[in-house]
């Protein structure tokens, strides 16, 4: 049943152990040196490994349904994390990464009877109320409360004491994500705008600039 599981760790050796590619053996004696921190859904259609097509070292992951990040608690993993990642690793960016047809987004508007699972996703009800005071469409609804969810998790974020002590010595950014699983687009809250905007790759604007 592991098979595919098991031929694709072959082919990560192959390609990050042998030959010209030994990026790990480097890892390994060098150490890491990751520049971002990635909070996401546990949605396996997003991994942000995949999606970012990023090589080992590039980030430290974080995952929770709806990437949705808790008030500030001593002692989670997230809060552990985060003060490993930011205090000893001087990671650059932290990053919330949410995405279009959530899972948990859709059980916490549908009201899921499940304690296990609602009494994590429950920190996100105001974002669902926030949502229902502009949008009467059951499928708009659903997709403004997605946005609403990443920003009131990067709130959240901002209140955990490393990421606070990073901001005020102004050496991380704080970035809020969207990848849109029915576009593959990738978007970054504007602050300025309030709106979820794409953000263009430089290979995206040398394809705009050939084709115009």
């Amino acid at each position: 049943m592991t098979k595919d599981l098991i031929d694709g760790a072959g082919e990560f050796k192959r390609y990050h152990y042998e030959g010209d590619n030994d990026l790990m053996s480097d890892l390994v004696k060098l150490g890491q040196n990751p520049k971002y921190f990635i909070i996401s859904c546990i949605d396996s259609r997003c991994n942000p490994g995949t999606i970012f097509r990023a090589p080992p070292g590039s980030f430290f992951a974080h995952k929770a349904m709806g990437a949705i990040v808790r008030p500030y608690k001593q002692g989670t993993a997230l809060a552990a994390a985060l003060q490993f990642a930011l205090n000893y690793n001087k990671v650059e960016t932290v990053i919330v990464l949410g995405h279009t047809n959530c899972g948990a987004v859709k059980a916490l508007a549908e009201s899921l009877k499940d304690p296990e699972i609602t009494s994590f996703i429950s920190v996100a009800k105001q974002a669902l109320e926030k949502a229902k005071s502009c949008c009467n469409n059951p499928d708009e609804l659903l997709a403004r409360t997605e946005k609403e969810t990443i920003l009131a998790s990067t709130e959240n974020l901002k209140n955990y004491p490393s990421v606070t002590k990073a901001l005020e010595e102004k050496r991380i950014d704080v970035k809020s994500w969207l990848f849109d699983m029915n576009t593959g687009d990738l978007l970054e809250h504007n602050a300025s705008t309030d709106q979820f905007e794409i953000k263009t790759t430089q290979t995206q604007k040398e394809d705009s600039r050939k084709n115009a």
